[in-house]
């Protein structure tokens, strides 16, 4: 059978990892209002599962303070080693931009959702 090339037109999938259930649901929300299909992780723990059952992810937005053995910080760094073509969006409160050296895209706490939603969807048109 002939393999045919996959029509990038469908919805894209975005999976936010955030542990404040508020902040992930206003994100969520504002991001499937856009016509994303949203999947959502409250560690970077639930989210390395789902990647490893299978879940197919377009972006990663993920904050950097959570609960569990991984913060965001170190899960970007290891989707970047294991899946280097994956975009990946960090927010946080706590710092004011990443140190230098780190390659993933950084937007601060708090952000406003249309300009979250904006640098997600910019990220998405330039890996196309």
């Amino acid at each position: 059978m002939e393999h045919l090339p996959q029509l990038d037109d469908g919805p894209r999938t975005i999976l936010v990892v955030e542990d404040e259930p508020l902040v992930r649901l206003v994100i969520a929300e504002a991001l499937r209002d856009q016509r994303f299909r949203v999947v959502e992780a409250a560690t970077a723990e639930e989210a390395l599962l789902a990647l490893a059952a299978g879940l197919s992810v377009d972006l990663v937005f993920t904050d950097v303070r959570m609960p569990g053995a991984l913060d965001g910080l170190a899960f970007a760094r290891r989707l970047k080693r294991e899946r280097p073509d994956l975009p990946v969006l960090i927010t946080s409160g706590h710092l004011d931009r990443l140190e230098s050296g780190e390659t993933t895209a950084f937007i601060s706490k708090p952000y406003v959702l249309s300009d979250a939603v904006a640098r997600i969807s910019a990220m998405l048109d330039s890996e196309r």
